[in-house]
């Protein structure tokens, strides 16, 4: 066994990126969040500047064209729409550079150059801020192991896998090249060379690439990885959740049962079972975008949208479990409901999660804040749930509790099927199950 297991979780948010180590071989341990140069937040902004024949780091000097939302736009572009199609405005320095490339390989030296630097911020953290400073970096060596993951926005990767194939394809261009970035985030680099050095990544055989990575730069889809925490935080319990969290562009909601098996007294793994899940364009970023790339909406009419996609959610996760019992004690009634992520401050969308659920038919929901991991270093004023992605990435993906997909479930009336003769069940999870 490695002497360390290093896993950095990497939250690649649409306005904020976030990473939290997590030493995997020695249990009891905190995970540290890192901080980046100019961030002592573990805030790093999710952008990429574009200066004359050059790119720039976040956390770079001077004022240059800067390129927000970065994961929207790969996103986009992966599933075959052009960048200057999608409802980000670019730059025009950005449109300068699409003339002489196809947009997705320009969506690759862009997400590679980022994840670059965060790693190589990461590294330096490890070295030089971290508990495990005597980390060996040796190229090849057998003591200590770093692995990344990354959360990918894919929703449930249920889009071909288009999406997950160009953000594997960054941020494995991104770990070969990441010894060569400036750790400070300061310095240009030639756009020209960095284009010929991301080709250059993928000049051989990719099927050989593909499998030297086989346990390195590892894919999550974004929306099952803040649930994770939910299941690794020492105060977290077993049953019903309808979590909601908010980003700069996008709202994931996800309905779940968690499952430990040792309730009864069984040794059934745990395992978290997804009666529904939804990844929604109405993050915060729509009613309020510092960098003006995207179109302001009316709050009420999002809130209205967010409301339906609410309701749309609580009726899937019935057919998966149904909403049993007397009002006010009935088994979805019961559900703890938190609310997280960089946009969960504003007040709009905690009032409509509680509206859109109590509308759907859940008796009073009481929405609250997602509790606090305490094995988590983390910078002060910062709340949890701003790292609640990045957390859940940090434990090793083999070792994450299983997750069952809602196309992995069978719905509850085939479960249990009604005769004629018999009367309808009134439960089916409870608290004493």
């Amino acid at each position: 066994m490695p002497r360390y297991l290093l896993v950095a979780g990497v939250d690649f948010g649409t306005s904020f990126t976030k990473v939290v180590l997590r030493d995997n071989n020695t249990p009891g341990q905190n995970a540290e969040v890192v901080t980046f140069p100019g961030h002592a937040d573990g805030l790093l902004p999710s952008l990429v500047g574009i200066g004359r024949d050059c790119l720039l780091p976040p956390a770079a000097p001077g004022e240059c064209a800067k390129v927000p939302y970065l994961k929207m736009l790969a996103a986009h572009v992966a599933n075959g729409e052009a960048m200057d199609a999608t409802h980000v405005r670019i730059p025009a320095a950005l449109d300068a550079l699409r003339r002489s490339r196809l947009d997705a390989e320009l969506a690759r030296e862009l997400l590679a150059f980022y994840f670059a630097h965060v790693m190589a911020a990461t590294e330096d953290f490890i070295r030089s801020r971290s508990p495990w400073r005597d980390f060996d970096f040796t190229p090849g060596n057998e003591n200590d192991f770093l692995i990344y993951q990354l959360a990918v926005p894919t929703g449930l990767l249920a889009d071909n896998g288009a999406t997950e194939r160009l953000f594997r394809d960054s941020f494995i261009a991104a770990h070969e090249l990441r010894r060569g970035m400036d750790a400070s985030m300061r310095e240009a680099t030639p756009q020209q060379l960095w284009s010929e050095q991301v080709a250059k990544v993928f000049a051989g055989d990719h099927a050989a690439l593909e499998s030297r990575f086989e346990w390195q730069c590892l894919l999550y889809p974004e929306v099952a990885a803040a649930v994770q925490t939910v299941f690794r935080t020492p105060n977290a319990r077993d049953g019903l959740y309808i979590t909601m969290d908010v980003g700069a562009g996008t709202v994931d909601l996800n309905a779940f049962l968690r499952f430990s098996g040792h309730a009864n007294g069984g040794n059934a793994p745990r395992r978290l079972d997804y009666y529904s899940a939804i990844v929604c364009p109405l993050g915060v970023q729509n009613l309020n975008d510092p960098h003006r790339a995207v179109e302001r909406r009316v709050e009420n009419e999002l809130m209205e949208e967010l409301r339906m996609n609410l309701h749309a959610l609580y009726l899937r996760a019935k057919r998966y479990q149904p909403n049993n019992g007397a009002p006010g004690t009935r088994t979805w009634d019961r559900a703890s409901l938190f609310v997280f992520g960089g946009g969960s401050h504003h007040q709009g969308y905690r009032h409509n999660f509680s509206a859109g659920l109590s509308h759907a038919g859940i008796q009073e929901p009481q929405v609250h804040n997602l509790p606090s991991a305490q094995d988590l270093t983390r910078p002060r004023g910062v709340e949890f749930g701003r790292f609640a992605v990045a957390y859940g990435l940090s434990f090793f993906r083999p070792s994450l509790d299983h997750v069952r997909l809602p196309h992995e479930l069978t719905p509850f009336r085939e479960l249990y099927p009604e005769s004629e003769n018999e009367p309808p069940r009134q439960y089916g999870f409870n608290w004493d199950d």
